[in-house]
This record gives C-alpha cells, sequence and structure tokens, in this order.
C-alpha cells in the first residue's frame, strides 16, 4: 500500500517575508535604475549631436549650399503651412539656405530635426547657463537677411558647402572630465535638471567632442 504524499505550500507568513523583500528591494533599485537611465539619456542626446552635425555637412556638401543648424530651447512651431503642424524643440534643426532661389523655389527649406524630449529616461535640454550666454545674433555674411530674422536670438551653426562649420564665438578643444570643468564654457552644454554634458565642435571636421556625465556639483551650474 503506497503511502500518501503531501505537498506543503507556503506559509502566509513565509508569503509576507517574500513579499516584504521584494519591496526593500524595488525601492532601493529604483531610484538607481532612474538615475542610470537619467545618464544615459542625457549622454545618447551628446551623442546624436554629432550624428546630426555629419547629417548636416553631408546635406551642404551634396547640394552646395550652405545649411544652418537652429538650436530650440522650448517647443516651437516652425511651420503651419501643411496639413499637419510642425515643432521643433527642445533640440536642434537644419534647414537649407537657397541664397538665390527662383521665382518657384524657397530661401529657407526644413530638412530634420533632433528632439531632445526623445531622450531615453527623461527630458534633455541646454543648460540654463548656455541659453542666457550662447551668442545668438546674425551671422554675416553666411546667412541670408531673410534667414538672420527668422531665426533672430536662436543660437545658430552655418554649415559651408566645403563642410566647414561657422560657430559663433567657438570654444575649441577644452573639455575636462573633472572638477576643473567648473565654469568651462564650451560650445554646448545639455542637462536633464541634474547632470550636464558639455559639447565642443571641431568648425572644420564637424567632429564633437563630449565630456563624461557630470553632476552638478563638479560643473559649478546653478538651477
Amino acid at each position: 500500500m503506497k503511502r500518501a504524499t503531501h505537498n506543503r505550500g507556503f506559509t502566509l507568513m513565509e508569503l509576507l517575508v517574500v513579499i516584504a523583500i521584494i519591496a526593500l528591494l524595488v525601492t532601493v533599485m529604483v531610484p538607481v535604475i532612474l538615475g542610470f537611465m537619467k545618464g544615459r539619456g542625457l549622454s545618447m542626446a551628446g551623442n546624436n549631436i554629432g550624428g546630426f552635425i555629419a547629417f548636416a555637412r553631408s546635406e551642404a556638401m551634396n547640394a552646395r549650399q550652405p545649411h544652418v543648424i537652429v538650436c530650440f530651447s522650448e517647443s516651437e512651431l516652425i511651420d503651419e503651412s501643411g496639413p499637419i503642424k510642425l515643432y521643433a524643440g527642445p533640440g536642434m534643426a537644419v534647414y537649407r539656405i537657397n541664397k538665390t532661389p527662383g521665382p518657384d523655389e524657397i530661401e529657407i527649406n526644413y530638412l530634420k530635426q533632433l528632439d531632445f524630449t526623445d531622450a531615453i529616461g527623461g527630458d534633455v535640454n541646454f543648460s540654463n547657463r548656455w541659453i542666457g550666454e550662447s551668442p545668438k545674433g546674425p551671422i554675416q555674411p553666411y546667412l541670408t537677411d531673410g534667414a538672420n530674422a527668422k531665426f533672430a536670438g536662436k543660437y545658430k551653426i552655418v554649415v559651408l558647402p566645403d563642410g566647414r562649420l561657422i560657430i559663433p564665438e567657438d570654444k575649441p578643444g577644452y573639455i575636462l572630465d573633472t572638477a576643473e570643468t567648473m565654469n568651462l564654457n564650451t560650445d554646448l552644454a545639455l542637462t536633464d535638471g541634474e547632470r550636464f554634458v558639455y559639447l565642443d565642435i571641431n568648425p572644420a571636421t564637424g567632429g564633437v567632442k563630449r565630456s563624461n556625465v557630470l553632476d552638478r556639483e563638479e560643473t559649478g551650474e546653478t538651477q
């Protein structure tokens, strides 16, 4: 005669202990994971700018026309002529500039944008200090009067047909990933609200050098 077997389940106390352990792990790990994702999103946004500038250079050299990269620190309506209204920002957009448009041609042609709000782990924008201090005046003689007027008050980088970049008040080649970054001025500065990334752009090649993701204490940035 076979002996009866009994499957022993979990007691209520054991289940409560397991649930408490899981809750504790979630409480500890979620801030760590969110912090990592925020830093990664900021880093990815910095990397994407390099690809965006490379795209603008390729378009300028292929079309043999100057292009302009325009920075938007907040969302703006940039085109309502089509069936769908087009917004840009926070981020960058690139336009082709036709200096001698024909009767049926457009002087300023929108091509593409890089949207910082798509960054993984939280919104990314230009740092407040950079927004306040970056030069935003006209760029002569590289942009037409119409382009300078359309993008007045915006930070602009002109891409010439030979691939060179005209960067207002270019700050070349000085990126340090240490506390020496305090009060550093660079061509571009991005933030996710807590961390910062600094970028220098080579005006000859369009190459972008990016700092590590830095905490506010390492940068001297304020709110």
